[in-house]
């Protein structure tokens, strides 16, 4: 897997709260705070058409995989939301 190359720094100060927010769920990722962050911007960039097509494809995947009838749809809908809605993944 090709790592890709960063180019520009930015300088972002936070709460000391935050932070430690940051770093711990960045531990428990096993991951960096710049990849939380840069993770973040990315999902926050990201245009919501591609979040419904996501939301849509795991639908569809799941239907093909279980074409059984979904019980609960808004807790159905609301399970494959959440992940696209998540800041954090």
């Amino acid at each position: 897997m090709c790592m890709p190359t960063l180019e520009r720094r930015v300088q972002v100060l936070f709460e000391p709260e935050e932070y430690a927010l940051l770093a711990a769920q960045a531990e428990r990722e096993h991951r960096s705070v710049g990849s939380l962050v840069r993770q973040s911007v990315r999902q926050t960039l990201s245009p919501p058409a591609a979040t419904r097509q996501a939301v849509l494809e795991r639908l569809l995947a799941r239907a093909d995989a279980d074409p059984r009838p979904v019980g609960d749809w808004a807790g159905v809908k609301d399970g494959f939301e959440r992940p696209s809605l998540r800041v954090v993944g």
